[in-house]
C-alpha cells in the first residue's frame, strides 16, 4: 500500500519522467519529486521504499510495464510503451467506484445554486461506465429537493447573494388568498426537511420566517436592499428549528427519560447545550438551554409516554395539555 502523503504529487511527477523516453535511475526519480515537493512546501520524501512502493502501484493499478535496466550497480526506469501515461487511461473499476459513490453524495445539491455540474459530471460518469459492470449506491440521504417550493431556492440564494430585495407571493395555510410582500432576504434555513427563508419584511425590522413551500413566486423587487448585523450562527445556538420570538431568551428545559431509552437520546442529543443532570436505577434526565417554540414541544410530543418534561412549569403544562387532547380523541369514538 503505496503512502497517501503527498502520493498525487509523486505519481505526478514519476509519470512525467517515465514517459519521457529516458531512463532515470531510482536517484534521479527520487530528487524530481523532492525538488518538486519543496516548491510546493511539502515534506519530501527520505525513504527509498516510498519510491519503490510508488512505482509498483503504478504497474498494478494501471496495468503497465516498468522497464528496470541494470547498469552496474545502478537501476534505471521507464515505461515499455512510451506512449503510455496514467493520466490517458480508462478509469479503473475501484476509481469507477470511487467517483460513483462521491456522486450519490453530491446528488443530494441537485437543484442547487451553481451545482449544475453535478448533473453534467453524473451523466458523463455513466457514459464512462456504460461498458462496465453497474455500482450500486451505498449511501441514502433524505432530500428536499422534489418539495414544492424548491424551485424557489436559487433566485433566493442569488438575492441573499447579491443583496437584493424581492417580491414574494406567499400563501400560508392558514389565508385563502395570496399576499405580496417585499422582503430584505438573509438567510435560508433548512429543519425536518423543509427550507424556511429568514428576511425583514418592508419596512419593519424584526425577523420573519417563510417556509418555500407556500412561496408561489419570486421575482426581483426594485426596492433598496437593508442588511442585517445578525450573526445566524449565534442566533440558532439556542433554538430547535426553526422559530424564535423578537427577544425570546433560552430557558432551562430538564427532560426525564426511562434509562433503556436514553442512550437513544445520547447519541442523537436534541441539542448542543444538551447535558446528563441525574441519573437513578430506572431514569435518566438531561438539561437543555433552548428557546422553548413550536418544533420542541412537537419533539417532546413525538417521544410520546418516553419522556416527561420536569421544567419549565409552562411546558410541562402545555404538553400535559395537549397529551390530555390526544387520549380524549381516542376515548371520544
Amino acid at each position: 500500500m503505496p503512502s497517501t502523503k503527498n502520493y498525487s504529487t509523486r505519481l505526478r511527477v514519476l509519470d512525467q519522467c517515465l514517459r519521457s523516453g529516458h531512463a532515470y535511475s531510482g536517484k534521479e526519480l527520487t530528487d524530481f519529486i523532492n525538488r518538486e515537493l519543496e516548491l510546493r512546501g511539502e515534506p519530501i520524501i527520505t525513504s527509498r521504499t516510498t519510491l519503490m512502493d510508488d512505482l509498483l502501484n503504478i504497474e498494478n493499478e494501471y496495468h503497465t510495464n516498468i522497464v528496470r535496466k541494470k547498469h552496474g550497480r545502478q537501476t534505471t526506469y521507464q515505461y515499455e510503451d512510451p506512449n503510455f501515461s496514467i493520466f490517458s487511461t480508462e478509469l479503473s473499476e475501484d476509481d469507477l467506484l470511487h467517483l460513483s459513490q462521491a456522486l450519490d453524495i453530491l446528488q443530494r445539491f441537485n437543484g442547487m445554486p451553481e451545482a449544475d455540474w453535478v448533473s453534467e459530471l453524473s451523466a458523463r460518469l455513466n457514459l464512462c461506465m456504460s461498458n462496465h459492470k453497474e455500482v450500486r449506491a451505498a449511501v441514502g440521504f433524505e432530500s428536499s429537493i422534489y418539495n414544492k417550493g424548491m424551485e424557489h431556492f436559487t433566485p433566493l440564494f442569488n438575492a441573499i447573494r447579491k443583496k437584493t430585495t424581492v417580491e414574494l407571493r406567499y400563501l400560508s395555510f392558514r389565508m385563502t388568498e395570496p399576499q405580496t410582500l417585499i422582503v430584505h432576504p438573509y438567510y435560508l434555513k433548512q429543519y425536518n426537511n423543509r427550507w424556511f427563508l429568514f428576511c425583514c419584511n418592508g419596512d419593519h425590522t424584526n425577523l420573519s420566517n417563510y417556509p418555500l413551500d407556500r412561496i408561489l413566486s419570486v421575482k426581483l423587487a426594485h426596492v433598496p436592499y437593508r442588511e442585517t448585523h445578525i450573526d445566524f450562527d449565534e442566533y440558532f445556538e439556542d433554538v430547535i428549528g426553526v422559530t424564535k420570538r423578537e427577544g425570546q431568551q433560552a430557558e432551562k428545559v430538564l427532560l426525564r427519560f426511562p434509562k433503556n431509552e436514553y442512550p437513544y437520546v445520547a447519541t442523537k442529543p436534541w441539542h448542543g447545550s444538551q447535558k446528563k443532570v441525574d441519573e437513578d436505577d430506572t431514569s435518566v434526565t438531561i438539561e437543555l438551554d433552548v428557546v422553548i417554540n413550536y418544533e420542541l414541544e412537537q419533539k417532546i410530543l413525538s417521544w410520546g409516554d418516553y419522556v416527561e418534561v420536569l421544567q419549565p412549569q409552562a411546558l410541562r403544562d402545555v404538553i400535559g395539555h395537549r397529551l390530555e387532547n390526544a387520549i380524549e380523541n381516542y376515548h371520544s369514538r
